[in-house]
């Protein structure tokens, strides 16, 4: 079960490493989402929570990064 775990977590990062790169490049106005991307790790940081669940967290951050980049393109 968490080897099914880290493999998807593994292929969403390189996933978002690939594909994010692309938007941000062509999106110039973004602070918005990095705004954002930048509160949403502060507070899966500050958390109390596991090394699994802020792992997690990040990940939505990062995810809602690319979504957020992705609207604004």
């Amino acid at each position: 079960m968490r080897q099914v775990i880290g493999v998807a977590l593994l292929v969403l990062l390189v996933a978002g490493l690939l594909v994010l790169p692309l938007v941000v490049a062509a999106q110039s106005n973004s602070d918005h989402c990095y705004d954002e991307w930048e509160r949403c790790r502060e507070r899966a940081f500050e958390s109390d929570a596991g090394w699994f669940k802020t792992t997690l967290m990040l990940t939505i951050c990062d995810i809602a990064l690319g979504k957020c980049l992705l609207k604004a393109a």
